[in-house]
């Protein structure tokens, strides 16, 4: 590993964790590349007042909760690319389904070296201008994945480690031409937007499923019980774990199922009714098509 690049690895007590491995591509420019198993992240950067820095991020990926300047929220899924500045993004990042792998590239116009400026002039474009029409008003900047955008990126998560400083100083430039040809105005957000509030309402809503997956109960009581109007709900919670709930509590299920497979004595009849399945053959079903298998077959092959 050279002074240009370092690797942390990051571990709570649950396990959980996240890698950061960053390259200092310029002066003022920085690239790390993210591998994220936890929910939340808490930074520590700090803006100067006299500093416009932006984050640019990628989701190759999961899942990344971008919360607005407004305190709405939307989602990057995989293929997405945002830019913020920096003074905008809140000092926790959240991944609602504990899984994100992306490349975040962190610019401060204000710092950039001679070497930057230069590869400006020879490429015709202007960092700050381009991010500065983009953001217009320190808004965020979000996209849905293109093939465009796709190329881009696929490149950099597939660069060998020897000439991986050089080659992002060219996929820097290549960025920031595609994104000299956006014009903002022609760009079309089909992000849904939530409020915090129902964020936070379906989140709980997850943690309840996850405690109390073998119990049955339908949207109309669900809805009743977080207070939150039921349309809402199925479309918050959708475009915040990327599943319906429904899909989570049998998801859910059949996790707990395959831990009682390896683990216990019980019969397959036994263990479906433990997991909320009315019937062998409903909880055998559920099972053969989630892992291609069943759950004899499962319990023989962990044995």
């Amino acid at each position: 590993m050279n002074n240009n690049e370092f690797l942390k690895l990051y571990k709570t007590n649950e396990g959980e964790k996240y890698r950061a491995k960053k390259y200092d591509i310029f002066k003022g420019i920085k690239v790390f590349y993210n591998d994220i198993h936890t929910d939340k992240i808490i930074h520590n950067f700090h803006c100067e007042s006299n500093s416009k820095s932006y984050e640019i991020n990628h989701c190759r990926e999961g899942k990344f909760e971008c919360v607005l300047k407004d305190g709405t929220i939307t989602y990057m899924n995989a293929g997405d690319f945002s830019i913020n500045p920096l003074e905008n993004c809140p000092s926790q990042s959240n991944f609602p389904i504990r899984h994100y792998h992306g490349v975040t590239v962190y610019i401060t116009l204000s710092e950039l070296g001679e070497e930057a400026e230069c590869l400006q002039e020879v490429f015709n474009i202007n960092y700050n201008n381009i991010l500065n029409k983009l953001c217009e008003g320190d808004r965020l900047f979000i996209k849905r994945a293109t093939p465009k955008i796709q190329h881009i990126f696929c490149e950099i998560y597939n660069v060998e480690e020897n000439i991986v400083i050089p080659y992002l100083k060219v996929k820097i430039q290549e960025l920031f031409l595609y994104l000299s040809t956006i014009d903002p105005k022609n760009e079309v957000i089909d992000r849904e937007y939530f409020t915090k509030s129902n964020v936070n309402i379906v989140k709980k809503l997850h943690s309840f499923i996850i405690e109390n997956s073998e119990k049955h109960y339908t949207y109309e009581e669900l809805s009743f019980m977080f207070s939150i109007n039921q349309t809402t709900m199925k479309r918050c919670y959708k475009s915040t774990y990327g599943e319906t709930i429904y899909t989570t509590f049998m998801k859910t299920r059949l996790d707990k199922s395959s831990k009682l497979l390896k683990t216990s004595s019980f019969t397959i009849t036994e263990i479906a009714l433990l997991v909320g399945y009315s019937s062998n053959s409903k909880y055998s079903t559920a099972f053969k098509k989630m892992y291609n298998i069943t759950p004899m077959e499962y319990r023989k092959v962990h044995a």
